[in-house]
């Protein structure tokens, strides 16, 4: 098998903070039938040995820890992989033989950190309980007090929390004040909402601004006229023009000559982006999580429709308005007058551009079998590229944070 046969998902792990600090690698095998069928948690040794021979791992998680699943013949004769680069998953269905607990001490003695995948409270586990760095509660299948008394159990041990499958932030406050150290799910880019709540003034004033800059009647006059009156935006704007990320030969020094020279629409998408980035109440990770949607969808243009790439940007990256002001995409919309095809993208993924983000949501939570194959196909999309499109925007993604 090689690099061409490998479909690679990535789930962030976040600390309390909601910041990522690591990356769970899963894997899938390019192929129609196990596209449904292939079950990312029981990834084969040439699988993982061929991903790590032939991919630049810090490429795919930005430099920070990959924790990968290992299979008991990959525990037993372990890879030489970099010990800082990865943290080694010891799957649930794993036998704790003599050898296996051997093997976890070896691998603890030469620097690996070790989780434990899917625990819950068996006997099998204390000969390693002693060894394992990290422990990864399952929340769906724990009810609320089995979970107390798994967490309280763990306690006792040198051991950091890990809770994946959070689905909601009241989920992710739950195990945060029950002492969960690290989480993963898909909570971080579900708002908060709570019945009744309005929007904050300060919130209300960017919501404002977006949708001033969005304005499907907007002229070159008008936009110029709603970013300059922005001091703040102004310069981040321009910054962010003259940066490397653009290859400019020479300074752009007005936000008049920045919209004269990319255009209105794509001047929208990045004031909109940056707009965005006024909320330094959210975490840094949603902000990256919204330009990576957005650079997802942009690329995916290139294949679908070349002539709306700014289109499908402002989808991606309004996508994440939902989670930005804490209420529902459908309640911050009416709050914008948008495009009808932006709209209609990011309340039903209807056109074009709502395949796109469909196509985008599903790779990030790595839904392969849900994905429309047959509209994809008609724009020559594979599994392959859209894989190869992914991580490609993740690593601009980081590069453009930077500016």
């Amino acid at each position: 098998m090689d690099k061409q046969d490998i479909l690679l998902a990535r789930q962030p792990i976040y600390d309390t903070q909601k910041e990522i600090i690591g990356y769970e690698l899963l894997f899938r095998e390019d192929s129609a039938p196990a596209l449904t069928s292939f079950d990312g948690n029981r990834a084969t040794s040439r699988v993982l040995l061929s991903l790590f021979t032939e991919t630049d791992l810090a490429s795919v998680t930005g430099g920070l820890p990959a924790f990968v699943n290992f299979t008991a013949e990959l525990l037993n004769s372990p890879p030489l992989f970099n010990s800082q680069a990865i943290i080694i998953e010891v799957l649930e269905d794993i036998e704790i033989t003599d050898q296996i607990i051997e093997s976890l001490k070896s691998l603890k003695k030469s620097g690996y950190t070790l989780a434990l995948d899917d625990f819950i409270m068996d006997e099998r586990y204390k000969p390693i309980l002693e060894l394992v760095d990290i422990i990864k509660l399952e929340l769906p299948e724990m009810s609320d007090t089995e979970l107390k008394t798994t967490i309280n159990t763990l306690k006792s041990y040198n051991v950091k929390l890990l809770a994946e499958k959070i689905e909601t932030q009241a989920e992710f406050k739950r195990c945060l004040d029950l002492g969960c150290d690290m989480f993963q799910g898909y909570f971080l880019s579900k708002p908060e909402i709570i019945k009744g709540k309005k929007i904050a003034a300060g919130k209300l004033s960017v919501l404002k601004l977006i949708s001033e800059i969005q304005a499907p009647e907007v002229d070159l006059t008008a936009l110029t006229k709603t970013i300059t009156k922005d001091p703040a935006l102004s310069f981040k704007l321009l910054k962010l023009i003259n940066s490397a990320a653009f290859k400019r030969n020479k300074t752009i020094e007005s936000i008049h000559k920045a919209v004269t020279l990319l255009g209105i629409d794509k001047i929208k998408s990045w004031a909109s982006l940056l707009a965005l980035s006024k909320l330094d109440d959210k975490p840094q990770s949603l902000h990256y999580l919204a330009l990576v949607r957005a650079l997802m969808c942009e690329k995916l243009a290139e294949f679908i429709s070349p002539y709306e790439k700014e289109q499908f940007y402002t989808v991606g990256l309004l996508s994440c308005l939902d989670a930005f002001f804490d209420q529902s995409i459908e309640e911050v919309v009416s709050h914008i007058l948008l495009d009808q095809n932006i709209s209609s993208a990011l309340l039903s993924f209807k056109g074009n551009a709502g395949l796109a983000l469909q196509t985008t949501l599903y790779l990030e939570q790595s839904h392969w079998q849900k994905f429309n194959w047959v509209e994809l196909g008609k724009f020559n999309l594979n599994a392959k590229i859209i894989n190869d499109i992914y991580f490609e925007c993740s690593r601009l993604a980081i590069t453009l944070q930077d500016k």
